[in-house]
């Protein structure tokens, strides 16, 4: 991979020097550089799974039609990313208290209102096949049912190759007949995907705590605001939680900025069916190169539970309202 990083600077100047490997986690691995005489992160896609041209357009957009600070953008390919160093982005996930929970709430909010224009949901078109970086970068399809299954179709086929292909199966197969569930979701918005964690940098000032860069787009999509809402809160709020601070604070503070779509209590159940069989697949992406397969084995199997509960619960609500 040493190789891979200086053929990859190489390609563009020879005033480069590696200075650390700072993160690797399939798909990817990052590195901090001098490129150019300037201190930079250059990101490299270590697997097939890896959509670093797509992360790229949709960090182009972000810069040139919102607000949000996200890093500037050095040199682009399909299978790697460099970008301006910015100190204000933490070496690991920070503390959270409530002011910072709030901070986190309306920072995604905003990046959500100020990409509300998009119109349409769909996958993030890659970089070069971008000509405008001000046009949303974004695969038109007709529903969010449409994209929503395109997504799921696209894990199911990983899935396949780990023993879960049946079971993702079976969500894909709930979700098509129940897609009007999906597509009375609202707006699509630009999706982060990772809205928490090290990919959140926040500062604050004598007001308040504020967001002051935001990064790693990997997982952005053109989707109902409520996708987004939960990306970020089932890792934030969920089992294993660093905090007491309830969702409820969160969800005020998003609201404070912009209301979530009307029905997102009634379909958030089956979004969180979604998520989980998504996580399902991020666990054999990200864990399978560096745990031990026992490890992701028992993980394994505790998410596929979840699924299988999940999707049982909906189908029993189902039939409960059609026999009433």
């Amino acid at each position: 991979m040493q190789d891979d990083v200086h053929d990859t600077l190489a390609t563009y100047t020879d005033q480069y020097e590696i200075v650390r490997e700072l993160h690797r986690v399939r798909p990817h691995v990052t590195y901090e550089v001098r490129f150019r005489g300037e201190r930079a992160v250059c990101k490299l896609a270590t697997h097939p799974e890896a959509e670093l041209g797509r992360e790229a357009a949709a960090m182009r957009y972000v810069a040139e039609a919102t607000s949000v600070p996200v890093p500037e953008l050095l040199a682009v390919g399909d299978d790697h990313v460099v970008a301006r160093w910015l100190d204000a982005v933490p070496d690991e996930s920070p503390a959270r208290d409530e002011a910072r929970i709030r901070a986190l709430g309306r920072g995604l909010a905003t990046l959500h209102a100020e990409t509300s224009e998009i119109g349409w949901t769909g996958l993030v078109r890659p970089a070069s096949a971008v000509d405008d970086p001000t046009e949303p970068p974004i695969e038109t399809e007709p529903c969010w049912s449409d994209t929503l299954l395109a997504l799921l179709d696209d894990r199911r086929r990983f899935l396949d190759g780990v023993g879960y292909g049946e079971l993702a199966r079976e969500v894909v197969d709930w979700v098509r007949a129940n897609r009007e569930l999906f597509d009375g979701a609202g707006d699509a918005v630009l999706c982060h995907g990772n809205y928490f964690g090290e990919h959140v940098a926040l500062g604050s000032d004598a007001e308040r705590v504020h967001v002051t860069a935001v990064i790693d787009f990997e997982h952005a999509i053109a989707a109902p605001a409520e996708w987004d809402y939960l990306r970020t809160v089932l890792p934030v709020f969920g089992p294993g939680a660093d905090h007491d601070v309830p969702e409820r604070v969160f969800r005020e503070a998003y609201e404070s900025v912009r209301p979530l779509p009307t029905g997102f209590d009634r379909r958030r159940e089956a979004l969180v069916l979604c998520l989980t069989l998504c996580y399902l697949r991020s666990l054999h992406l990200q864990r399978g190169d560096r745990d031990p397969a026992h490890a992701v084995a028992r993980r394994s199997r505790r998410l596929a539970a979840s699924v299988r509960e999940r999707l049982a619960a909906l189908r029993d609500q189902k039939h409960r309202r059609t026999d009433a």
